[in-house]
């Protein structure tokens, strides 16, 4: 016959602590991703901005009189 553990009932989670724990780590996983896309985007803004610095710091020469 197998032995009843009498504080099972008190040890094991219940479903619905089971669903609340992983809906907590998947939030945490969100918030990560989201944090992580929004330094992608801002490096590539950055970069766009090199770039435009770049361009404007060129300065085509101008056909003038003697040319």
């Amino acid at each position: 016959m197998p032995e009843i553990n009498v504080f099972e009932p008190y040890v094991k989670n219940k479903p619905i602590e089971e669903v609340l724990e992983t809906m907590k780590s998947i939030q945490s996983d969100i918030k990560f991703i989201k944090e992580y896309i929004r330094k992608i985007e801002i490096r590539k803004q950055l970069e766009e901005e090199k770039q435009k610095e770049i361009e404007n710091e060129y300065v085509k020469p101008t056909p003038g009189w003697f040319w």
